[in-house]
């Protein structure tokens, strides 16, 4: 048998879930033996709901600093201003409260404060045919507690993504020690949010349990979290469509909790092709990242069928959608696992073609020379070259 090692496992010291489940944050920060803190909030959530100003008031001269401006994409300018912005008062803990880029802003301040080095020393690459760029964080980085308004998983995660407007590219900075101190899953938060992006942002989740079960860097425990993840987002996600009944809190409870599971999965393992597209669909073009991968998780299956089949049919026997008759025939459980991502896909109108989301014509070639030097793709179960990568991408527009 292969020896294999599993290095940097990351899972939150502290994830509390249940709605109002915010309001024990003081008290985690008590805990932390921590004073000063900045907040880092979406401007929508900060305008449009009572949940920032609820914290502030809650955390009283804690408080030294909030940013509540943050563009899509998270431009690396944003972080940088807002680092230098806090030096003079730097904060000993960063909370994020929101989507995605708030969770990934607020991991990127937490390790360039305290070492004094730009995220971008702090980034992972792909050198193709074979060799990875991992990094290592030398120093112990500012504890992050994270609020989710979002399935996009980003609150559990040991890292990030920065946009280098410049250069049109995606950085990925990715290492345990950057995993949240605390997560608070709470579904009054989450239930404040439009429809629309919960059900992108689900077809998100359900991408990283697909594509980290299959992903090379896979570890037992990635199983453990995609499988369980992926059975409850397929129950639950179909109550986020907007032709459906606004989801009631213990749904919206579910819900986040599966996908903040599906976090879990690639924190410990990778991904895979389909997220280096999303990067490159973000990074270069400034698509939103929840409506790249609705259309990328479908693609991605398509992609590596043959590759992924096996842990395909594991995943689909384990979320309970293959039939009797797939129960001992590994393809036609794959097959069952695709059709039931279809028909969520279906349920909640999520776009299935990179057109639907603005993606000009003509773009492939310049998105695959990206996928290649994007980190996850070197995790990715098949290999591919540039001109596959095109070919592909043509297909998905």
């Amino acid at each position: 048998m292969t020896t294999r090692r599993f290095d940097g496992t990351a899972i939150p010291k502290t994830i509390v879930s249940g709605p109002g489940c915010r309001s024990g944050i003081a008290a985690e920060l008590d805990r932390l033996g921590v004073g000063r803190v900045a907040i880092v909030s979406s401007a929508s959530l900060a305008a449009k709901t009572p949940f920032l100003r609820e914290i502030r008031q809650a955390l009283g001269e804690r408080v030294v600093a909030v940013i509540d401006r943050v563009a899509p994409n998270l431009p690396v300018e944003t972080v940088r201003r807002a680092v230098e912005q806090m030096r003079q008062d730097p904060p000993e803990a960063v909370i994020a409260i929101g989507g995605g880029i708030v969770h990934d802003m607020a991991k990127a301040i937490a390790v360039m404060l305290p070492s004094g080095r730009d995220i971008v020393e702090f980034v992972s690459r792909f050198e193709p045919p074979d060799t990875f760029h991992g990094i290592d964080i030398d120093i112990a980085p500012l504890p992050v507690l994270t609020v989710p308004s979002t399935f996009s998983a980003a609150d559990v995660v040991a890292g990030g993504a920065v946009t280098d407007s410049a250069r049109g590219e995606k950085l990925i900075f990715v290492h345990p020690r950057l995993t949240p101190a605390a997560v608070f899953l709470d579904a009054q938060v989450v239930a404040s949010t439009p429809t629309r992006v919960l059900a992108t942002s689900g077809m998100n989740a359900v991408h990283h349990c697909l594509e980290a079960s299959y992903s090379k860097g896979a570890q037992p425990v990635t199983d453990a979290f995609a499988f369980a993840a992926l059975r409850h987002l397929l129950e639950t996600l179909p109550q986020f469509s907007e032709a459906a009944p606004k989801p009631d809190l213990a749904t919206v409870q579910r819900a986040i909790d599966a996908a903040s599971m599906s976090g879990l999965t690639y924190a410990n393992s990778w991904l895979g092709i389909g997220h280096s597209v999303c990067h490159s669909l973000g990074g270069r073009y400034d698509l939103s990242h929840s409506e790249a991968n609705s259309v990328m998780v479908l693609q991605s299956l398509r992609f590596n069928f043959e590759a992924a089949l096996p842990k395909l049919a594991e995943a689909a026997r384990a979320a309970g959608v293959a039939g009797v008759s797939a129960v001992t025939d590994e393809r036609a459980a794959a097959e069952a696992l695709v059709a039931a991502v279809e028909a969520l896909s279906d349920v909640l109108g999520t776009p299935r073609k990179l057109s639907d989301i603005g993606l000009p014509a003509g773009q492939s070639a310049k998105i695959a020379q990206d996928v290649l030097g994007d980190p996850q793709t070197y995790w990715n179960p098949r290999s591919a070259t540039a001109q596959e990568i095109a070919e592909w991408l043509d297909a998905a527009w």
